[in-house]
């Protein structure tokens, strides 16, 4: 296990298509979530002995916390764990609540990445999102940024928006490579249930873009990043070099262990999946509560069989464009190559053209084609019984 996902759920004001684990205009519970937040640390103590490689603070927003309570997670985390010196330490940060003091504290915490929720440089577009920035304060939260001495920046970037013209996509990417950030995640717009966004289509009053034109601007991403530099390394993720991909999702995508941290936080130890309280006060009463599940703050833990971990290696690995899953890699892990526990699986994708055979120094690697990489789901989808 060498990764820790911090989750902290707290936001300003909840955009509109947003249905993660958080809450807005409840800053007055920072305070005793985040003593929450360093008793369970602590109650991992000797329990994680792997050494840490990354950490990701997520969210919400968790930028809205104090520079110096970051300090104090990361400093309970160094105490706690054996943290790598070299370790990715990543923070999500909405370009609404950044200034350049509370970046250069950050920085000096210990913090070397940072992931802005930047979503678009139009402002129209921030303002059909529900973002409490614009594109100004955008713009000053990436050169705050690099003036704080962060050199590894990736933004966040949405397409498929209510109104979004191909033409005004491709201004974003334009602007967003022009910026010489390090990496860059593109999502596509997906309406979830109980969002601003569902009810608005409920009642009529959002017109989504059709498909075809969301499939273009996905393949102009794919299409137009490699001349600028980024190469396709995950299907929504771009990156400089290698060395600039983000080391902590690769943990997810490689389907390895990781702790996860905080309220209505999910994480991986050996052969169960588990997920934490995700109510605020219920998270915050772990800490007078029994120990049930190997963690009081641990709500539900499903065990994962041979079969679900074998599926999910493959939709996980497929997710990233350039690797793939490793035969080998599978094989040392299962006792199987791909094709004996997948046959039939594998000789419909390869049929469709869907995924390809690539050589490597390990051997052969299935992994997505540009067919496969548009119509992942379908592929995915192979693999869930």
């Amino acid at each position: 296990m060498s990764a820790v996902y911090i989750h902290i759920p707290f936001c300003i004001k909840r955009c509109y298509y947003c249905d993660f684990i958080t809450y807005a205009g409840q800053g007055d519970l920072i305070g005793k979530y985040v003593e929450t937040l360093l008793d369970e640390i602590e109650a991992y103590r000797g329990r994680i002995t792997d050494p840490i490689d990354t950490v990701y603070f997520g969210g919400g927003t968790p930028s809205v916390l104090p520079a110096k309570t970051i300090a104090s997670i990361i400093t309970a985390l160094k105490g706690h764990f054996i943290l790598n010196e070299d370790a990715e330490i990543t923070l999500e940060g909405n370009p609404g609540t950044l200034s350049l003091p509370f970046l250069q504290a950050l920085r000096q915490a210990g913090v070397n990445r940072l992931s802005l929720g930047i979503q678009s440089f139009d402002n129209e577009d921030l303002k059909v999102l529900g973002r409490i920035h614009n594109a100004e304060q955008a713009q000053e939260a990436i050169d705050f940024s690099r003036q704080a001495g962060f050199e590894n920046l990736s933004l966040d970037l949405i397409f498929g928006l209510p109104g979004q013209s191909l033409e005004r996509w491709q201004e974003n990417l334009k602007r967003a490579c022009d910026l010489g950030v390090e990496h860059l995640s593109l999502y596509s717009l997906i309406l979830e249930e109980n969002t601003e966004f569902a009810r608005m289509l409920a009642a009529g009053e959002l017109v989504l873009p059709d498909e075809d034109l969301v499939a273009d601007m996905f393949e102009l991403a794919i299409d137009h990043l490699p001349t600028r530099g980024y190469q396709h390394y995950e299907i929504s993720n771009w990156a400089r070099n290698v060395d600039l991909e983000s080391r902590h999702n690769k943990v997810y995508w490689h389907n390895l262990d990781y702790l996860g941290l905080g309220a209505g936080a999910h994480g991986r130890l050996g052969e169960r999946r588990y997920h934490n309280y995700d109510n605020l006060q219920d998270y915050i009463g772990c800490v007078d509560r029994e120990d049930q599940a190997g963690s009081p703050y641990v709500m539900e833990q499903i065990p994962i069989s041979r079969r679900d971990a074998m599926q999910e290696q493959m939709m996980l690995g497929l997710r990233l464009t350039r690797e793939g899953v490793s035969d080998a890699v599978f094989r040392n892990r299962f006792g199987f190559a791909i094709q004996e526990a997948f046959p039939t699986e594998i000789k419909k994708l390869l049929g469709a053209q869907f995924v390809e055979w690539a050589p490597f120094e390990d051997g052969p690697h299935l992994r997505l084609t540009r067919q496969g990489i548009m119509l992942g789901n379908q592929v995915f989808q192979e693999f869930v019984d």
